[in-house]
């Protein structure tokens, strides 16, 4: 009885020559990166040599958080993604924001800065002073 459908192992020798002539891999639409370029962008030269950086989040947004705890009693900005220095961030946030140094701490297990309040918009306006 014949039937409609070529079975598995027609196919892969019907198609075997085809694969032989087509390049192995994958193909991309974004252009290639030659060997001179860079892998990260190099700060510009307004941009000071700071001992911390806060990388942006995939969305291209500064990380930094509101956070309400313990029933909404406890309200706190957590700043994620620092690399780097967070004690000198920590210190630089104290200077500019006018805040007191036991409000803002720095968890050493994931390098987030915890401040004391919701200080979301000052902060965000700080990191794009200096060029985050």
């Amino acid at each position: 009885m014949l039937t409609s459908y070529a079975s598995p192992l027609v196919l892969r020798a019907l198609l075997s020559p085809i694969r032989q002539t087509l390049p192995a891999g994958r193909f991309s639409t974004t252009a290639l990166r030659t060997e001179e370029e860079p892998l990260k962008p190099t700060p510009t030269q307004n941009q000071t040599q700071l001992p911390y950086f806060v990388h942006r989040t995939s969305t291209n947004n500064l990380p930094v958080y509101p956070e309400a705890k313990r029933g909404g009693t406890l309200k706190q900005t957590l700043i994620r993604k620092v690399e780097g220095d967070a004690n000198a961030l920590r210190k630089d946030l104290i200077k500019h924001l006018n805040l007191e140094p036991e409000w803002v701490t720095v968890n050493g297990l994931t390098n987030h800065v915890i401040i004391k309040g919701w200080k979301k918009d000052n902060v965000e306006k700080l990191l794009k002073e200096l060029n985050f």
